[in-house]
């Protein structure tokens, strides 16, 4: 098996961000008078807006929320997506560069987010210059953890799924890139992975920097 290509997530992965969005789902729930379960902020992450929507009113048990804690969740972020540049993760510039110097392989980011925002935040921290593409919520119907982002970044890079690894930090992230054929690897930030969800992964670690020596004999 040659890998070809290493698609990665944004936040939570490349970003220290979902924590943000964790505060700020909080947040927002309790402006309306809800306190959304721990669970359900994290089953939100990187997550498509149908499942979210049941998967937070099933939590709530109140219908029709969803729309109106989202809308208050995306205000209370706008001040970190416009004014600010988010905290990178540990080791991501050093990963990166490291494949850079290393290997021929291609790279593409695979966000749930709008492409403009995060490109804007990548030029912002130094590097979009490392990513051949960048595959978002704007080109597929279904986000995660549907597979249609994955098999969208592979037809983009014109590869076959098992050609490509994908790095994600949670388990919305990693059921979409095992859906779609590719390899997962799982770099766990607000939460580890359970035992069933280590089954759809390829490894498991616990920093960028700390996986290359496992898929270093991989690449092209």
């Amino acid at each position: 098996m040659k890998i070809k290509a290493l698609l990665f997530d944004l936040d939570g992965l490349i970003f220290d961000s979902e924590k943000v969005y964790y505060r700020c789902w909080k947040r927002a729930g309790e402006d309306y008078g809800f306190e959304i379960p721990h669970e359900t902020l994290l089953a939100l992450r990187s997550c498509d807006s149908t499942v979210a929507r049941e998967r937070l009113e099933t939590s709530l048990g109140q219908e029709g929320v969803y729309d109106l804690i989202r809308a208050r969740r995306k205000e209370l972020m706008k001040p970190y997506l416009t004014q600010e540049l988010p905290e990178l993760k540990t080791g991501v510039k050093e990963f990166l560069q490291m494949v850079r110097e290393s290997s021929d392989v291609r790279k593409a980011v695979v966000t749930q987010s709008r492409r403009s925002e995060k490109e804007r935040l990548l030029e912002g921290v130094g590097l979009l210059q490392y990513f051949d593409e960048v595959v978002s919520a704007d080109d597929v119907k279904r986000g995660k953890p549907f597979p249609d982002i994955y098999e969208c970044a592979c037809r983009r890079l014109s590869l076959k799924p098992e050609e490509c690894v994908a790095f994600e930090d949670s388990p919305n992230g990693i059921v979409s890139a095992h859906d779609a054929g590719v390899h997962a690897v799982m770099i766990p930030d607000l939460s580890e992975p359970d035992e069933e969800l280590k089954k759809l992964c390829f490894g498991v670690y616990p920093s960028l920097p700390d996986s290359f020596s496992g898929i270093r004999p991989l690449l092209v």
